[in-house]
């Protein structure tokens, strides 16, 4: 099925160039916060941070790509489609994000105190989150040593974190990979919203799998003091 371009069409050249430098230029900025964070402490986890502002980058374009959608009037159910998958993504992860931070908050006394300190990060880095539950995991990177980065999770909420990222690419990543490729390979002219977000998309699914697979078998968690409801009452 071929969509409808739009009416303004872009000069080719200039669409080249400007995904070139989106694309480029957001891996660019990431990768300078990994070195910055390297350079100020080689044993921090700082591959989560570089991650993390990419998975964020790609979900900035995933909405803005939603928006282009309805904006260039496309003379199909794209527009609905996109929106749909984006509404069920953000709810898909709220519920994980939910379930993960609700448990460490009720069972794991180190992190409730570092969540009454720090709430307000803590709720900034769950919102990023409603776009990929991996985000989660810079809550403990320890990046550039300071204590908003130095939450205790516990070894069980790392390890949904994986699995509920893993969740979320089943549901989320590469369905929408398959429509960004759709769309790209039907459109009639060359568009920049939807060549970038597709590009993102294969680096954040590129990345993030060498970062499960760390994740899982490589990283040494770390065993908080956990306390129940129960050890508290008493």
């Amino acid at each position: 099925m071929a969509f409808d371009h739009l009416d303004s069409v872009e000069p080719e050249t200039f669409g080249y160039v400007a995904t070139f430098l989106l694309v480029l230029g957001g891996f660019i900025a990431t990768l300078g916060v990994y070195v910055v964070g390297v350079s100020k402490n080689k044993n921090n986890n700082n591959f989560v941070m570089f991650n993390t502002l990419l998975i964020s980058y790609d979900w900035s374009f995933d909405i803005i790509f939603t928006i282009w959608c309805f904006a260039s009037r496309l003379k199909s159910h794209l527009p609905i489609v996109s929106l749909s998958l984006l509404f069920f993504v953000i709810f898909v992860n709220f519920l994980l994000t939910f379930t993960i931070l609700r448990r460490e908050i009720n069972n794991n006394e180190q992190f409730r105190v570092w969540f009454q300190e720090h709430k307000a990060f803590g709720i900034l880095i769950a919102f990023f989150s409603l776009g990929n539950t991996t985000v989660l995991h810079v809550l403990n990177c320890r990046f550039n040593n300071m204590d908003k980065f130095n939450a205790v999770l516990s070894s069980t909420a790392e390890k949904r974190i994986i699995h509920a990222s893993v969740i979320g690419l089943i549901l989320g990543d590469l369905p929408q990979f398959f429509l960004l490729v759709s769309v790209n390979t039907n459109l009639i002219n060359f568009h920049v919203i939807p060549i970038t977000a597709m590009s993102l998309n294969i680096l954040v699914n590129f990345f993030g799998f060498f970062y499960r697979i760390y994740e899982a078998t490589i990283r040494e968690y770390e065993t908080p003091t956990v306390v129940n409801k129960k050890q508290l009452e008493a």
